[in-house]
């Protein structure tokens, strides 16, 4: 090959390189949603934004796959837009993303969200000249439609005990459902099932003996969703003995006769000292009676 030849071929090499390089194909940005709420918002937008620059038209076309090879949308340059028959009940066809008629049915319009649309989406923009991807995963999560934490007094080897029930219905993904009581150790049976619908039931069942938990016990609930970063509990209040007016009785006394003494300060009313103290002991100990039996004779809360 001649000196002139070679310099021929080398120029022609730079040039398409050159070319190929103007072709380049570019996904600017990707907006898919991380996580949505069922039956919070009427749509989602999952858009895939890009610029043809330099590289030819001919054979445009968009694709969104659902979940790996699932086709869920596509739009060929010129054409209607179509969707895919898993997501047709969701997307508004000819929904524009832009003015410009190269990307203007970009992205996909899904209407009243459901978990049915939780997985992953990669959108595909080719030309025949180029071809790029972008992906992303979306969560439709529920939150429950019932929460309730209930307890029940229960015999449990001859002695006196209480067996806690927390249950919540309608979550997805898949939650987790803890009952607890600070300082004291419990061993709960948990079960969960999964409904037509996809959503989830959950129960969680424990039981303790009265002698093992303190006078006062608070009972949580902690209901969460992992996958949605979601939490929410419930508390109640179970005395496992008869209350009493003992210590709880002798420090609200010791408050209100502190309050009336500070209320009895000149400029304040003055008074009688020892019979506004009578009067308000007395009250304060029918007050108290009266909340400490309302709780123990009302077993669920």
């Amino acid at each position: 090959m001649n000196t002139m030849t070679r310099c021929w071929f080398l120029c022609n090499l730079l040039l398409l390189g050159c070319v190929q390089e103007s072709w380049q194909l570019v996904i600017k940005n990707v907006t898919i949603p991380s996580m949505v709420k069922a039956n919070d918002t009427d749509h989602v937008i999952l858009d895939c934004d890009y610029d043809l620059e330099d590289t030819p038209s001919r054979g445009l076309v968009v694709k969104w796959f659902f979940n790996a090879d699932e086709v869920a949308y596509q739009w060929i340059y010129g054409r209607e837009p179509l969707a895919g028959d898993t997501l047709s009940n969701y997307v508004e066809l000819n929904y524009p993303a832009s003015d410009d008629p190269y990307t203007m049915y970009r992205a996909i319009k899904l209407n009243n969200p459901d978990i049915e649309l939780s997985g992953e989406y990669r959108c595909v923009i080719s030309t025949f000249a180029d071809e790029k991807s972008a992906s992303g995963s979306m969560i439709v999560y529920s939150t429950e439609k019932k929460f309730d934490l209930i307890y029940t007094k229960k015999t449990i080897d001859d002695k006196d005990g209480v067996e806690i029930t927390c249950m919540a219905e309608g979550l997805y993904p898949q939650p987790t459902l803890n009952i607890s009581i600070e300082g004291v150790p419990e061993n709960q049976t948990f079960d969960i099932t999964q409904r037509v619908d996809g959503l989830y039931d959950v129960l969680s069942r424990t039981t303790f003996l009265d002698e093992e938990l303190p006078d006062i016990t608070t009972i949580s609930c902690l209901l969460h969703i992992p996958e949605a970063n979601y939490n929410v509990s419930h508390e109640t209040v179970y005395y496992p003995r008869p209350p009493t007016t003992s210590t709880t009785t002798t420090k609200l006394l010791h408050k209100m006769e502190t309050q009336t003494l500070n209320d009895s300060e000149p400029g304040n009313g003055g008074g009688n000292l020892s019979g506004q103290l009578s009067i308000n002991i007395l009250l304060a100990i029918m007050q108290l009676s009266l909340i400490l039996t309302f709780n123990y004779l009302q077993p669920f809360n």
